[in-house]
Order: C-alpha cells, then structure tokens, then sequence
C-alpha cells in the first residue's frame, strides 16, 4: 500500500503497483472499472484551516478489478446469451429516430479511414499520480509531454486523461477540490493547471484529448472524514444526495435532480475552460443493486403516481443525467466529443449498473460514441471477443454513433483468470492487440479502439516486458 502524504518521496511509486498480481476482492452487487477503487487509510484525518483536508490515502493497484473481470466472475454465460438476456427485458425506446439518421448493421467493412480512426490510450489518475505529486509545473509538463510521446511513437492519437476520479479537479474549479492525488492531500492547489499543461502539451503533438470523468463516485472508503469541507459533498452528508456504502464507498444519488445539476455544471466548467476535444465517461454508474440506496426517492417518485420498476427508474436517472450532459457540452462546443465507456457485459451494464446502453446507441442525443470494455480474448471460455463485439456493434442504430473498441492491454503476458479454456491466450499469443483492432475494423460502426492503461503499455513490469514489446511492435505495424 502506499501513502500519499509521502507524495514527494521516490519511493511513493504508485505506477509500479498498476500491473502487480493484487488479490481481487469482488462485490456480487458491484461492478468495477478496470481499476481498483483507491482504498483509504483508516488512519486519523487532519484539517487544517482552509478546509483541507490530509489523507493518508493507500492506493491499491490497478489490476483486473475491472467490469470485465467482474462481470466473468459474477455472471459466467455467454455475450449472446447476456445480450439476449438483456434485450429481453429493455424497455422500448421513447424516442424515434428517423430512417435517415439509422444504419443497419450489415456486416460490411467499416469505411472509417487511417486518419479518422481513433486510437487512444487512457491514463488514469494513479498513473497522473506518480508524474504530478509533489512535482513543480516544468516536471509534470516534462513527465506528461514524455508520455504523450510514447503514444505518438506507438501511432496513437488520442489520450483520455481522468479529470475527476472522486468528486475532484486535475484542474482549477470553482465546484470541486483539488485532487488528492495532485498533491496528496485534497484541496490543496498544486501551483499550476495540471489539465491545462495537459491540453497544451497533446495538441502541440497532434493529439487530440479528452477529459476522462467519475460522475457519481465520492470516495473509495465509507469514511466520511475524509472529505475536505471545499467538496460539493462535504455539504450534502446527512442528506439523501451522498449515500454511504459500508465497505464500498461514498457515492452521489443519481436520482437527486442537484447532483445532476451538478454533474453537468462540472462538464460544463471543462467544456467552456479548456480546449478538450471530448468528455469521457466510464463505467461507474449504480454502485449496487440494494433497494435501500435509493429507498426514499424512490417511494416519492411512486407517491407521485410513478409507473416504473425500481430497475426501469433507476435506468431513467442515469438517462436523463447522460443527456444533459450531452446536451450542455453540444450547447457550448458542437465538435466537442461525449462518449462512455460501459462495461463490456451487457446483462451487468444493464441490470446491475443500470446503464442503458440500448438508449444511448438508438436515439440521438445522449453520444456521439461507445467505448466498450471488450476486455476478453478471441478464445474466452463465456465471453469471446468476436461476439461481445458483434453484440455492441448490432447495438447501434443512429448512424452517428461510432464504435470504439476497449482493450486489454493490462492483460498482455497474463494469466486471464476467468476466461475457461482461454486462460492462457495472453501468454501465448504475442499479436492479439493487433488482431483485435484489425477485426474491429470489419464492423460497420467502427470509430477506433482504445487501450488500457498506459502503465501496462509504457512501464510494464519486468516479469511481462518482453510480452508487451512484442504486442506493441505488432499492434504498430498495423498502424502505421
């Protein structure tokens, strides 16, 4: 575990941690990102005078405590099975779209050219973590700009970089704190714009960036002193707004209409402040299934002659949030980008995480892509990449909406735990990364792919070096 307080410290290396084997502990009514939710140190909390609040806050390691491990350890069938599954209880669509804005899937190659094509990375906030704590602005600026020249050199040209992981800033807000993982501790204003060097630093290379956001999540501990009094939060305790989930974590309410409010005024600070090239969402969404998260909203919502099931109702709120937020972006900046990332399960996206994946892709106006978490091999035993892709891709009917590819890089040389009879295709293989874009290329919505994580692609660990190299050369001959 490490502590942030020892921000400045060279061995406070919490990117050495992303590709370490961390035992998984798995919620069965949570789903994760590919990241683990940072835990944070039980340890006493001090508050200095501004409002500020230290942490010592451990960072657990990013390993396969993502939505798809998740998803193959809780729900063991096939994507055509959760697809159907699914399907079989999604509400129909209250919007039509017309015949003009559809295409139908018909299996042709995707028309998308080279320099259409998008091909991101992401970089998360434990990997922003060990290039800006305790650094002045020039050597974040360098460690940043070294990073986006990984990119560049292995044909990349997009870098989603997460602007508020838990209810903060990478950036000067006026509605969230300073990240904890700026400076270690949270509030505390680091000197400069970590974002803006960042936007200033990708489009110098020619690459295009957009601001990678947690909408609801608050914290990954249940401990409430560890929110600084400057958090939007810190003012809602003892309210239906944040609930607190014992052995998870804080989370806003997506069913309160402020933290909507909020959630689209914070995408708006972003949008009208910097020159980002899109807003990116990933899969943290519902963080249970329990009733009594939302218990209370949800009998006003009945006393107020609602219909809904609890389910329908709760996918409902997260819809209404997503196309606000589309809607405020596209107010200020119509080439500004949104797109989401879901979990590359369909049954867990939509009846655990209530994420309505089949709304966003069949009407207009909730994204203009999709990022799925395809984080499976061509041989998984339940989850074969070539369906869960044919799943998404069949999916989309508004002829806008693009098909971005997630991977697993992280995976590369790795024994993949849940994936049966394919256990060991990442061991074997040395080209799967290339494979699996030159097959997403085949369908019709193809947009790009996205890679993650940096960490597992730039600082691999020693034991999986010789594996990731040999991926990347073969994934670069494909892009070049």
């Amino acid at each position: 575990m490490l502590s942030l307080t020892s921000c400045g410290s060279d061995s406070s290396d919490p990117a050495s941690l992303l590709s370490s084997e961390a035992e998984l502990s798995v919620s069965v009514e949570s789903s994760f990102k590919e990241e683990s939710v940072p835990e944070e140190s039980s340890s006493d909390t001090m508050e200095n005078s501004s409002g500020q609040t230290s942490e010592s806050a451990s960072v657990a390691a990013e390993t396969e405590a993502s939505s798809a491990v998740s998803s193959e350890a809780q729900n063991p069938v096939s994507s055509a099975a959760s697809s159907a599954a699914a399907s079989s209880s999604a509400p129909a669509s209250s919007e039509t779209v017309s015949e003009e804005e559809t295409s139908s899937s018909t299996g042709k190659k995707s028309s998308v050219s080279s320099s259409d094509e998008v091909r991101a990375v992401w970089i998360s906030y434990l990997e922003l973590y060990d290039m800006l704590c305790g650094k002045t602005k020039s050597q974040f600026r360098s460690k940043i700009g070294a990073a986006f020249d990984n990119a560049v050199e292995l044909g990349l040209n997009t870098v989603f970089v997460h602007v508020r992981s838990h209810s903060d800033a990478f950036y000067d807000s006026d509605l969230f704190p300073w990240s904890v993982y700026c400076t270690g501790t949270e509030g505390e204003d680091p000197g400069y714009d970590p974002l803006e060097i960042m936007v200033e630093e990708a489009h110098e290379r020619g690459l295009s960036i957009e601001a990678w956001i947690n909408p609801y999540r608050i914290k990954g501990t249940a401990d409430t002193s560890k929110i600084c009094k400057n958090s939007p939060a810190y003012d809602w305790l003892g309210t239906n707004k944040v609930v607190v989930l014992s052995g998870s974590g804080i989370y806003y309410n997506p069913a309160d209409e402020d933290v909507i409010e909020l959630i689209v005024e914070g995408v708006e600070e972003i949008v009208q402040n910097y020159d980002v090239d899109g807003i990116h969402f990933d899969d943290y969404f519902y963080p249970t299934t329990d009733k009594s998260f939302d218990e209370d909203d949800y009998d006003d919502y009945l006393d107020d002659g609602g219909t809904m099931s609890l389910a329908a109702w709760r996918r409902d709120n997260v819809n209404r949030m997503i196309k606000r937020v589309y809607k405020a972006i596209k107010s200020i900046d119509s080439d500004c980008q949104f797109g989401i990332s879901p979990a590359g399960n369909m049954d867990n996206n939509y009846n655990t995480l209530y994420c309505d994946v089949y709304t966003w892709v069949q009407n207009k106006g909730y994204v203009d892509y999709i990022c799925p978490q395809i984080y499976f091999g061509f041989e998984h035993g339940t989850m074969p990449y070539l369906e869960v892709l044919e799943t998404f891709d069949e999916m989309i009917s508004v002829s806008s909406v693009r098909l971005i590819s997630g991977l697993a890089a992280y995976k590369i040389g790795v024994k993949d735990t849940y994936a049966g009879d394919g256990a060991k295709e990442w061991i074997r293989n040395s080209d799967i990364l290339a494979r699996q874009v030159d097959a997403a290329r085949d369908a019709s919505h193809y947009g790009g792919f996205a890679l993650y994580t940096y960490s597992s692609l730039f600082t691999p660990s020693s034991d999986v070096k010789s594996d990731v190299a040999e991926e990347c050369d073969n994934l670069e001959d494909i892009l070049s």
